[in-house]
């Protein structure tokens, strides 16, 4: 009874205390030397007695700052607020007194001064977390990252959230395709193969982080249904510095399947080799007086393997087929740039970047093709294709630049010239197919081989112009506008031989010529206290003209079409924040995709363009909900009009395209009825449903979680082979990595990526995932990084799918060397406080992913 009385009397003197408590507030706004608003500083609420800490927060996106604090009846409520930020002095106010007189303190403006004194003495042991979600955008953080160092760049974005590879390599966000990649804010100005080509060759060690933008502003070219930047290292030191990296890697290959056995009952499968890969990497920076110089050179060497699978129903005849490509692959990219300061407002620069390399086929690429009726097991004949072919490619971009800031209010002009030059050559070194027939399961050959060689040459120029203004207006107003126009020459003069005879049937020569201008503007207000208001329209006038010189067959297009955008967000309160979103944008057909010849991949497959593929038009609205700067929430939903979608036929369903095979690629011992083609066609409609969660959870002081999930459902409307189609399915992606802080300058991290079945138009593709991990060991007071990691641990990361529509059954296996153990070296050498090399976002911004010439 004593004891319930003691519990009781402590309950209400606690409640009494309580009541007696009220709650303070002190706020205030931070901004940087240039009197801009400074988000993300950190801000503590200390005791100023003993300087304990009371409360921390952090700067919204505007400089703003809210401590809530209780402070009790007689008590001393007495406080300093320290402000910090990396490379800032440290900020101490003069002593805070709340009470219940005075429950509100508003500070004065703070500005921070630079600290470029003490820059050198500051060790920063803090690591950015690999997935960092912002208001706008989604940031990977690439840099200090252990799985995902010394892999490329296709794989890193394989493992960011949301982000889906295919197995034709086409790139998506959150279930949307058609997605504009750039490369430090430019456009990459190549076809989805070539850019996939190129990610392939671009190291890891290159990057600093992958920005993904679901829904792009104004500013940016109308181009994509998404932005994904690739910013690559930049130096920030004073004086010479620079930094060196080297690795290697080896892949622990699956079995892959090879071809049925001598007796054509069973699939054999047999291990590739090992695969090594190999690269280097040098960064130099150089600061004196009003100059800034720097380099990056890569290098990688690496071996790879590619194996298909796949089985082909036309009406009862099975086609089962087998492809197996081992490739070498060497690539050397570039950066050269230099920076001129002239006056304290005006910078002038000039960048040339590049890459040189080449692949080829390391051994006889292999492809069997068996041929049998659905109603029996044991095929009937076989077609043997084998071929050896080598690439090169030698690109070139030159980029001038100003930036002039006219005032401290953040008025400004940019401007830039770039010219762009694309030199890629494919030789068809000889492509040999043989015809088999079997007679109680023995291998007789029949007919006569068919080798067929080729040059395909594609070469591009590109030249773009782009001028920027930003103009801040009163009332914390800012209006920005900017014009840019470009002028891309694609010219292909394909060359095929057959039997050492020029084929005419194949051989063809395509023109296409394509010059847009732009002109956009954007207006950014603070209604209120609660919204914040950015608008912004641009208009896009395209005259494009393709023309087939073989077949004297040409298109001309000219159109002006305007994409607005509107962006405005809410503040609710200091913890949680909405943003909603509209944009329009377009996708033009890649340059390739608009040739209306036929391309030639083995006997039974072929590649046709489409001279009437239209640009697909999408309409974007996106919801997001972020809490404490960290969880972020996000709805979206996108519809897309004259959705450009690749379809699979069969020739003898389609009457012109059969007429075409039997006219230009008659082959003996080929039924052109057989064949099976891919090409791209405007299916009328596609929607995207998205729903996005970003979770990180700090677990403990040496165990950090950052969680990522996705959830959407495309579907497809239209006509394809005049047949309706209406297909849709929910889908979703997560990525979750658990990062470790050990003794002794170690760091672990494990993470893991999964892709949930899914449609991608008429082909439905199976789950697919992969669990990473990597160990990392920092040496010589931080200079120096050791990292060893291993990708796709299980094997788990192919890709598996199908298609049953418009007399089209197929079944695809596509298996790569996905698993790797990789170590790699860094080493930073020389002064330490080097100013960044400027960011620039460069004239040639939405081009280069269509032009089908790169790697």
């Amino acid at each position: 009874m004593k004891k319930l009385l003691l519990t009781l009397l402590l309950a209400g003197a606690s409640l009494l205390s309580f009541a007696q408590s009220t709650k303070g507030k002190i706020s205030g706004s931070l901004y940087d030397e240039k009197k801009q608003a400074l988000p993300f500083a950190t801000v503590l609420l200390l005791k100023a007695q003993d300087s304990t800490l009371v409360k921390g927060s952090v700067s919204d996106m505007e400089g703003k700052f809210e401590i809530e604090q209780f402070i009790s009846a007689g008590a001393q409520n007495q406080f300093i607020v320290s402000v910090s930020m990396v490379g800032y002095r440290k900020y101490f106010s003069p002593k805070i007194v709340l009470s219940a007189e005075n429950l509100e303190v508003k500070l004065s403006n703070i500005q921070l001064e630079l600290d470029t004194k003490n820059l050198k003495e500051v060790t920063v042991t803090a690591r950015k977390p690999f997935i960092e979600q912002q208001a706008d955008k989604l940031v990977v953080n690439v840099e200090g990252s252990i799985v995902a160092n010394g892999n490329t760049a296709l794989e890193v974005l394989q493992k960011s959230p949301g982000v889906t590879v295919d197995n034709n390599d086409n790139i998506s966000v959150k279930g949307k395709q058609g997605v504009l990649i750039l490369m430090d804010g430019k456009q990459t100005y190549m076809s989805q193969s070539d850019l996939a080509n190129l990610l392939k060759n671009m190291n890891s060690d290159q990057i600093e982080k992958i920005e993904i933008v679901s829904n792009p502003s104004s500013r940016y070219d109308a181009a994509g249904k998404a932005v994904i930047n690739i910013v690559t290292k930049k130096n920030k030191n004073f004086g010479t510095n620079g930094s060196v990296s080297l690795g290697g890697s080896l892949s622990l290959p699956p079995f892959i399947k090879t071809g049925l056995n001598k007796d054509l009952t069973a699939v054999e499968e047999k291990k590739p080799g090992m695969m090594p890969k190999y690269f280097t990497s040098l960064n130099l920076n150089n600061r004196q007086g009003k100059f800034n110089t720097f380099t990056n050179l890569t290098f990688s060497d690496n071996q790879r393997f590619n194996n298909n699978a796949f089985v082909r129903d036309m009406s009862g005849q099975i086609f089962e087929q087998y492809a197996h490509r081992y490739q070498n692959n060497q690539n050397l990219s570039y950066k050269l740039g230099a920076d001129y300061y002239a006056t304290k407002k005006t910078t002038v620069g000039v960048l040339i970047t590049g890459n040189v390399g080449a692949w080829e086929s390391s051994n006889p690429n292999k492809n069997i093709t068996y041929m049998r009726k659905s109603s029996t097991a044991i095929p009937d004949s076989s077609l043997v294709t084998t071929s050896s072919n080598i690439r090169t490619w030698v690109n070139t971009t030159f980029n001038a630049n100003l930036k002039h800031t006219f005032d401290s209010t953040g008025k400004e002009i940019t401007a830039d010239i770039d010219y762009s030059v694309y030199n890629n050559q494919g030789k068809e070194r000889g492509m040999v197919s043989r015809f088999y027939q079997y007679v109680d399961k023995v291998e007789t050959e029949y007919g006569t081989p068919l080798n067929i060689t080729s040059n395909t040459p594609n070469k591009y120029n590109i030249f773009a112009v782009k001028a920027d203004y930003v103009n801040p207006l009163k009332g914390g107003a800012k209006l920005e506008f900017g014009v840019k126009s470009s002028w891309v020459t694609s010219d292909n003069d394909i060359r095929f031989y057959q039997n050492g005879t020029v084929d005419k049937g194949r051989t063809n020569y395509f023109i296409y010529t394509e010059n847009i201008n732009a002109a956009y503007a954007n207006f950014n207000k603070k209604l209120n206290k609660a919204f914040n208001l950015q608008a912004g329209l641009r208009l896009e006038h395209t005259h494009s003209e393709g023309k087939s010189v073989t077949l004297n067959e040409s298109r001309e297009r000219n159109y002006v079409k305007l994409f607005p955008s509107v962006f405005l967000t809410q503040t609710i309160n200091k913890n949680n924040q909405l943003t909603y979103s509209y944009s329009r944008r377009i996708d033009r057909p890649g340059y390739n995709s608009l040739n209306p010849f036929i391309y030639f991949l083995d006997p039974y497959t072929y590649q046709l363009g489409n001279e009437y593929l239209m640009p697909q038009y999408s309409n974007s609205f996106e919801l997001t909900h972020t809490y404490k700067q960290g969880f972020v929430t996000s709805v979206g939903y996108t519809v897309t009009n004259d959705y450009m979608a690749e379809v699979i036929k069969n020739a003898v369903n389609v009457p012109e395209v059969l007429e075409k095979l039997k006219k230009y690629n008659n082959i003996q011992g080929i039924d052109p009825e057989k064949i099976t083609f891919a090409t791209q066609e405007n299916i009328a409609k596609f929607e995207n449903l998205n729903v996005n969660f970003s979770i990180p959870i700090p677990i403990t002081k040496w165990w950090n979680s950052q969680n990522n999930i996705s959830f959407y459902h495309n579907q497809y409307q239209g006509v394809v082979s005049d047949q309706n189609l209406s297909v849709g399915q929910w889908a979703y992606n997560f990525y979750t990595s658990q990062n470790f802080k050990l003794p002794k300058d170690l760091s672990a991290e494990i993470s893991m990526w999964y892709n949930s079945p899914n449609v991608y138009g008429i082909m439905q593709g199976r789950s697919q995932y992969a669990v990473n991990a990597g160990l990392q060991k920092s040496l010589w007071k931080k200079k120096a990084t050791l990292r060893l990691n291993i990708n796709d641990i299980f094997l788990t990361s192919f890709w598996r799918g199908k298609t049953e529509f418009a007399g089209v059954n197929m079944t695809l296996n596509n298996r790569w060397d996905s698993r790797m153990v990789r170590l790699s070296f860094s080493y930073k050498f020389g002064n330490q406080n080097v100013k960044n090399a400027r960011n620039r976002s460069t004239a040639t911004e939405a081009e280069q992913r269509r032009t089908g010439s790169g790697n």
